[in-house]
């Protein structure tokens, strides 16, 4: 019962899928695949079989056990390949043959020698089927030719039974397919090359060799190295294929020139191939050789001219810079060595200054005349005595640049074209008077109470003239109260630019009375921005040292007198010295303190400096508008006696150092105020009866002491650049020049 239910449901399911699939049948055999050849490659290790089609196929591949075949079957393919089995012989491939199995299917079968596997790789135009070898352990039996030539009888086509294997289908359609309606001759390949069929056994290889040379009538050279026997039977096969095979079983090879094929061993060939690559190097390698030697010929020619055109150009350049020629250059204002070291940079010349003529590591004694011959003082020659001249070898000595301090000289050999350059050069930019700057220096002491009133400030106010006629304020500040620890002005406090009216000792500015006008400079009087008390704030601590410029506009002198004059202040020191630009100008105020050492020689007294120095190093700095600045660098040391500290040679007083090192720029005229430096002083008073008072013990009776103790003494240091003008009608005139 359950048998009979299952059939109709799979008829109809048969039915349904070949209604679908019948429009695309008819759609693919408008445009049918056309087998068109079958190739065979062998390689060592497998058999390439290229079924080769007009575009890619649709198969189905079935490997058969008994007989061993493979068999594949290429849908809508139009067969159009040979009728006749093609021979392959490689095993396991004995032959190739197919046939259009159906309409619409076309079938190529493999008949094997046993079972194996196989690989097929789809390709555009085509198939690629690839069957591995593997030696043959037994010669495959082979047919005689009338068995081989006579077809077997066709068998009816028979549907196979329901149920029976799909092995036993297949090779019912297999064996259909190779029993063609009727034997036909084999027709002759494509190639031209016609078929031979031959059985030897134990032949000698050069023997067979000229059988397939006389067959195909080709010229055909064997070599020496060619030996062998061989046992082959082949059928209906072409020339060419024959020939390959033997060939390849013998391990020979061929070689085609001109029409005429030479059979060699393959080690033979080889050896062949490495001597033409030898012949081949080495002919190249020749011919490298003359082009490299043609290149360095033509490189050394080249060399050769330009060493002529290098000689020519040093000749015309050595005439035109002329000879060498020695000048002796007396100095008015550099240092002859510094000038020295500087004309080498400028020319180029290596190492350093040339040590004098005589010298360690410095050139041989150079005959020339002294230096007062060449300024008119020393005594006329003797007559008949020849003037010092420089020998030849002298001049062949190269250039020379060199220093003579004694006379402030320095002695130059170059080329007289660079002997007048260097001339202008020393002349006009290096030997030149510097500027002098002057150094002016208060060292006050005063207390630090009155020196709130020359606390620094920056802000003030300043006024420029406009072409309209009137005048508008441009420096900015705002009007502070003074106290302790300083005072800023608020933010955004600033006093924007304003008119203002005229006053009475400036007529040409309208001021009003915004702001209180000076009666000192009839200027604006702006409010502070920052103003810092030198030793208030964090700008200066009890111990430390502030910086901080006065404008030129204040009389420092007069300040400080004032307050000298009120026993406010002490004057410890007004240095003035007078130094040259970028020289350092030194000025030192103190003492040294004496102490004991005790030592294995004795007791020494030795020496502790406790000083107030100051050292400045002016730079002029000229701008336009004849503006002169002076940048100074300066160094302040401010050393005192500290606490005694015992040692085992004795006690040794140490020394408290404060330094500080600035750069700063002022314009000239300007003072740089320095204070922060702090003293405590003790006044001792004793008021006493004449006699009485010296009395011990009953003196105490007749004299009083009084201490007084000021904590707020600073010392304050002011330092006032000026740049003295050089007179130009007192210049020196320039030493002659020889």
């Amino acid at each position: 019962m359950k048998m009979r239910r299952r059939i109709p449901i799979v008829l109809v399911a048969v039915g349904l899928t070949w209604a679908l699939l019948a429009p695309v049948s008819s759609e693919a055999q408008t445009t049918p695949t056309v087998l068109s050849d079958v190739t065979v490659t062998s390689q060592p290790d497998s058999v390439t079989v290229h079924v080769k089609t007009s575009r890619e196929p649709q198969y189905r591949a079935e490997l058969i056990d008994s007989p061993s075949r493979l068999v594949i079957d290429l849908d809508n393919t139009v067969y159009a390949w040979r009728k006749t089995p093609l021979p392959v012989g490689t095993d396991p491939v004995k032959q190739i043959r197919g046939s259009q199995y159906r309409k619409g299917v076309a079938r190529v079968v493999f008949e094997l020698t046993r079972s194996i596997g196989y690989a097929i790789r789809e390709e555009e135009d085509g198939l690629a089927i690839v069957i591995p070898t593997a030696p043959v352990t037994a010669a495959a039996p082979t047919l005689p030719p009338k068995e081989a030539a006579a077809a077997p009888a066709p068998a009816p086509a028979q549907e196979p039974a329901k149920g029976a294997p799909e092995a036993e289908s297949a090779s019912a359609r297999v064996a259909q397919a190779a029993q063609p309606a009727q034997p036909t001759p084999a027709p002759a390949p494509a190639n031209g090359s016609h078929l031979i069929s031959f059985d030897f056994k134990d032949a000698d290889v050069v023997n067979l060799l000229r059988i397939l040379a006389a067959e195909s009538g080709k010229n055909i050279v064997i070599g020496e190295d060619v030996k062998g026997k061989m046992s082959i039977t082949l059928r209906n096969v072409p020339w060419d294929l024959a020939f390959q095979t033997v060939l390849d079983t013998k391990g020979l090879q061929r070689v085609v020139k001109d029409g005429v094929i030479r059979i060699v061993s393959t080690e033979q060939l080889i050896k062949e191939r490495e001597a033409q690559l030898r012949v081949e190097e080495s002919k190249l390698k020749a011919e490298n050789d003359i082009r490299t030697k043609a290149a360095e010929a033509k490189i050394k020619e080249q060399e050769a001219i330009d060493k002529q055109r290098a000689a020519e150009f040093a000749l015309a350049e050595a005439q035109a810079r002329g000879p060498l020629k020695e000048e002796t250059i007396r100095l008015a204002y550099a240092d002859p060595v510094e000038l020295a070291k500087t004309l080498q940079g400028i020319l180029g010349l290596t190492g350093a200054v040339t040590p004098p003529p005589g010298a360690p590591g410095g050139p041989p004694p150079i005959a020339m005349p002294p230096f007062s011959a060449l300024y008119g003082t020393a005594p006329p020659p003797a007559p008949g005595a020849p003037a010092p001249t420089p020998t030849a070898e002298v001049l062949a000595k190269g250039i020379t640049i060199m220093a003579h301090t004694p006379t402030n000289s320095i002695f130059i050999r170059h080329y007289e074209a660079q002997i007048e350059r260097i001339k202008k050069l020393i002349r006009e930019k290096l030997d030149v008077p510097l500027p002098q700057v002057k150094i002016e220096a208060r060292m006050n002491e005063l207390n630090r109470t009155d020196f709130f009133a020359l606390g620094v400030s920056w802000g003030g106010g300043a006024v420029r003239r406009l072409g309209t006629g009137g005048d508008v304020l441009v420096g900015q500040g705002v009007s502070g109260q003074t106290r302790t620890g300083g005072t800023i002005a608020p933010s955004g406090t600033g006093i924007p630019p304003v008119f203002f009216s005229q006053p009475s000792n400036n007529p040409g500015l309208t001021l009003g009375n915004f702001l209180p006008i000076s009666a000192l400079t009839g200027l604006p009087q702006g409010g502070n921005i920052v103003n810092f008390p030198i030793s208030a704030g964090s700008f200066g601590t009890p111990a430390g040292i502030a910086f901080g410029f006065l404008s030129r506009k204040i009389n420092i002198n007069l300040v400080l007198d004032a307050l000298e004059a009120q026993n406010k202040t002490t004057s410890l020191a007004k240095p003035e010295v007078v130094t040259v630009e970028n020289a350092k100008a030194i000025i030192t105020l103190g003492s040294e303190i004496p102490y004991a050492t005790v030592s294995s020689a004795g007791t020494q007294v030795q020496f502790k400096e406790a000083l107030l120095s100051l050292d400045v190093t002016p730079t002029v700095i000229r701008e336009p508008g004849d503006i002169t600045r002076v940048k100074m660098v300066v160094n302040v040391q401010n050393n005192s006696v500290g606490a005694l500290v015992t040692t085992t040679g004795g006690d040794v007083p140490s020394i408290n150092r404060r330094t500080a090192t600035t750069q700063v720029v002022v314009k000239e005229g300007e003072t740089l105020a320095i204070g922060g430096i702090r003293q405590r002083q003790v006044t001792e008073n004793v008021q006493k009866v004449p006699f009485l008072g010296n009395i011990p013990i009953i003196g105490f009776f007749f004299r009083s002491t009084s201490r007084t103790t000021d904590p707020n003494r600073e010392m304050v240091v002011f330092i006032t650049p000026y740049v003295l003008k050089l007179d130009l009608a007192q210049t020196p005139p320039a030493p002659p020049q020889k």
